[in-house]
């Protein structure tokens, strides 16, 4: 039965490392990209690009990444709902 504890404890701080180990980078992209972010859909969009790129990086491509820096160039700012999906296209095609 100790074993077993010692497993799952260890397990636990496995799986719970690398989402610790990207909250600071993670923390950072918010910062930088969402001080100006004027749309929620913006906002979303950079969010999730932080997310996948600094805190769940498990599942992220280098495509993927690439496509996220796009995102996250080009977004912070922009005050119409077509730019931002002109943009996330753009980005999507760029980076396929």
């Amino acid at each position: 039965m100790k074993h077993l504890l010692i497993a799952i404890n260890l397990l636990v701080l496995v799986v719970s490392t690398p989402a610790i180990a990207g909250q600071g980078e993670y923390d950072d992209c918010i910062l930088e990209h969402l001080k100006d972010a004027k749309l929620d859909d913006a906002t979303r969009l950079i969010k999730q690009a932080c997310y996948e790129n600094y805190k769940d990086t498990s599942f992220t491509s280098d495509k993927m990444r690439s496509y996220n820096n796009c995102l996250l160039e080009h977004l912070v700012g922009v005050e119409s709902i077509s730019a931002v999906m002109e943009i996330k296209t753009a980005c999507s095609r760029k980076h396929e």
